[in-house]
């Protein structure tokens, strides 16, 4: 048997599954769930190609996926070749990929990840019919006959066209209104858009280039590495290009334009699962109600009820769906389960952002993007003498006089480069980023390696001492920079900078990194919760996987060491031994880093479903506890003993109470966050100059901040980014 007699099955693994949230995540979508068997959506859709159909060979499988999922698809697929996407950009980018390398004669099979077929004979004499079509330089598609009419699909219009049978195409149609969708059904002769495809990779190539030069252009400059990568190969297609390509599915970049298509129908009990009431449908046919999990339903008929945690009752229910997750609820009639996808798109964006009322986040965002960051963007900058000032005094004027940390030249990129993620697009921002990237890169180096602590005024440095802390910065810098610009100097900065932690910090006998060079007396868990930080963010820049097994370090860390599990508090300080300091510095805790530790826990939870949830809660009764005076402002310093070290209050601990009340609700009475954010906003946020704010109050509640410190910009950032967080898929 030669190669042109099998077909090379490719399977995209890129889609979210959105109309399946809260059960499908961004951090496990869809494919790899269990919806219908025990094996997950992927595994099933990998063993229809496994074995030989009438007159068809499969050849080695190979997906297409993101970088992020690299863990789950090669646990669903050990053997499968697999091409990694630093970032989504929809299928057409995918398939040109999948037929980069390959003979041109090679036929290519593209399968969604996710979908459902009962009928696997059927499949296999639709692929035998389309393979001869392919072979004769057709594009072929699969059509699916419709047994009602459906609305969430694009149709494929071939009238005569008939079962197993290939013909072509006279057009492909949009999602129709219900009633266009009954007159399809109706007349027949059109058949759901399966996005199923086989045709030999050659002529795929040349429609690509008739019709879709540039995307052709931007994955072949993204191939750094030959494909088809090999049976168990990762190959990883280079980010700063791969960024560049236009986000665009293989229906309208080339599908909707190329001549010489032809559709195979086939009726194979085919489901795309594409919301409740299709999984309904799927698993209902022996009862009448879906009870999956821990589920209790009296006089309830037809509905889907699911629990993946909490204990779910119903009653007197006709219809609907319940989905229940630890992470959120969805309830709908599947009736209309279809049109969900908006809904669950915007609960899973917000996320527990959802508790804040509309008029508040549109107030904030106007804060931010109309006072906040053009007030900066005007004053931040040393023109002068170039780099970022350090700090603003409450008139307004920049304060270029005094020494920089190390700490605010990365701060600002990061908070400018988010700024631009989140869509503020003052092109002053922007300019921004390249500056600083340009003063890292140059005046703000040490000369002995890494990066300066304290620069003077004219980026002299202060002292030979290079910072844990603010490499941790250079490196969340360097993220946020390559995500927001494509630059690579950017991506390269921060992995220089993470080289010079591990290399020049690393500490092989005790463990985790010394805080800084040359070495000082004690160490600290703070600059390591900021490696947490920036490792998350440069997984989430680049998709590689190494970035999250360093994080994973870092939380081995905090669990063996960090934590105080007598009293749920954050240990701070720390000999060189990982012993806790003796005497005041050891039994110091400061309340804004237990919400702190919390919120970036809980990140790395979600990314890696690793069960973080008992220290989570207990940071924060402990940050309540303790931590905040009768007014609930959270305090600068306590210890562990109930004493208050220091009554004043700075703006940053309540940014990060308040972000951990977004983030766990449970902890505190309904609301909570919003009042937490109403008395940052009556107090820290109403004076100051416009844009500007209030960074401290004493014990008596009176300002007592001469200035505005140039490094809490960053605090915003990440304080304010959950009520309108970016998608890095639309950049």
């Amino acid at each position: 048997m030669t190669r042109t007699d099998e077909i090379q099955p490719v399977i995209l693994c890129g889609g979210r599954g959105t109309r399946l949230w809260p059960i499908s995540t961004d951090r496990a979508p869809k494919p790899f769930l269990p919806l219908i068997s025990d094996k997950s959506m992927l595994a099933e859709t990998a063993a229809r190609v496994s074995r030989a159909a009438q007159q068809v060979t499969f050849g080695p499988l190979c997906a297409v996926g993101s970088a992020r999922h690299e863990d789950l698809l090669r646990r669903e697929l050990p053997g499968a070749g697999l091409i990694l996407e630093p970032v989504p950009r929809n299928s057409a980018p995918a398939v040109a990929a999948a037929c980069l390398g390959r003979t041109p004669g090679d036929l290519v099979l593209i399968m969604p990840a996710d979908h459902h077929v009962s009928d696997l004979a059927a499949f296999h004499r639709a692929l035998t019919c389309g393979a001869k079509a392919a072979r004769s330089g057709a594009i072929v598609t699969f059509g699916i006959k419709p047994d009602h009419a459906a609305t969430c699909y694009g149709y494929i219009r071939a009238p005569g066209a008939r079962l197993e049978q290939a013909a072509s195409v006279q057009a492909f149609v949009e999602k129709p209104s219900r009633e266009t969708a009954q007159d399809y059904l109706e007349q027949g002769g059109y058949w759901w858009n399966a996005g199923i495809f086989l045709f030999s990779a050659g002529r795929m190539l040349e429609a690509f280039a008739q019709h879709a030069p540039d995307i052709l252009e931007a994955v072949t400059a993204a191939a750094a590495i030959s494909l088809p990568p090999r049976p168990g190969q990762s190959v990883s297609l280079d980010a700063a290009r791969f960024a560049e390509c236009r986000s665009e599915s293989i229906d309208y970049a080339v599908m909707e334009h190329v001549e010489g298509v032809e559709v195979v129908p086939v009726d194979m009990g085919w489901s795309d699962i594409g919301d409740y009431g299709a999984l309904h449908a799927l698993k209902s046919h022996r009862h009448d109600n879906v009870c999956e999990g821990a589920v209790f339903a009296i006089d309830t008929h037809g509905c889907y009820v699911r629990s993946e945690g909490p204990m779910i009752a119903v009653r007197g229910l006709s219809g609907i769906a319940v989905a229940a997750t630890p992470r959120g609820v969805l309830v709908t009639p599947l009736s209309e389960a279809a049109s969900t996808k908006p809904l669950a798109e915007e609960a899973a964006r917000r996320g527990f952002a959802a508790s804040l009322q509309s008029d508040t986040i549109a107030r904030l965002r106007n804060w931010l993007f109309e006072d906040c960051l053009p007030f900066w963007a005007e004053r931040a900058w040393d023109e002068q003498r170039g780099g970022f000032v350090e700090a603003i005094d409450l008139d307004g004027a920049p304060l270029a006089g005094l020494d920089r940390r190390g700490r605010v030249l990365p701060r600002q990129i990061y908070a400018f480069s988010h700024a631009r993620l989140l869509g503020w697009d003052d092109p002053r921002g922007l300019d921004l980023v390249h500056k600083g990237l340009d003063y890292l890169d140059t005046t703000a180096r040490a000369p002995q390696g890494g990066w300066a602590s304290v620069l003077t005024p004219q980026g002299e440095p202060v002292s030979a001492v290079r910072a844990l802390y603010d490499h941790a910065f250079v490196m969340l810098a360097g993220a946020y920079a390559f995500m927001a610009t494509g630059e690579t100097r950017a991506r390269e900065i921060a992995e220089e900078a993470l080289a010079f932690v591990q290399t020049e910090l690393a500490d092989p006998e005790h463990g985790g990194f010394l805080d800084r060079l040359p070495h000082g007396k004690w160490r600290h868990s703070n600059p390591h919760m900021h490696l947490l930080e920036a490792a998350l963010a440069l997984r989430r820049a680049t998709g590689e996987a190494r970035f999250t097994e360093f994080a994973r370090d870092i939380v081995e860390l905090f669990e063996t060491r960090f934590f105080d599990p007598k009293s749920g508090a954050l240990t701070e300080t720390f000999a060189q031994d990982w012993s806790r300091a003796p005497g005041a510095p050891g039994n110091l805790v400061e309340p804004g880093h237990c919400y702190e530790w919390a919120v970036l826990l809980g990140f790395f939870e979600e990314e890696t479903g690793r069960d973080l949830i008992s220290w989570r809660r207990r940071l924060i009764a402990f940050a309540d506890r303790i931590g905040r005076n009768a007014e609930g402002f959270a305090l600068d310093a306590v210890d562990r003993d109930a004493k208050i070290v220091s009554g004043k209050r700075r703006l940053w601990p309540q940014l990060e109470m308040f972000r951990a009340r977004l983030f766990h609700p449970e902890t505190a009475p309904p609301g909570e966050a919003s009042r937490v954010l109403d008395r940052i906003l009556a107090s820290y946020l109403a004076g100051g100059p416009r844009g500007g704010w209030i960074d401290a109050f004493d014990a008596k509640g009176q300002p007592a901040a001469p200035a505005i410190p140039a490094s809490m910009l960053y605090h915003m950032l990440t304080a304010f980014d959950p009520l309108f967080g970016f998608d890095l898929a639309a950049r």
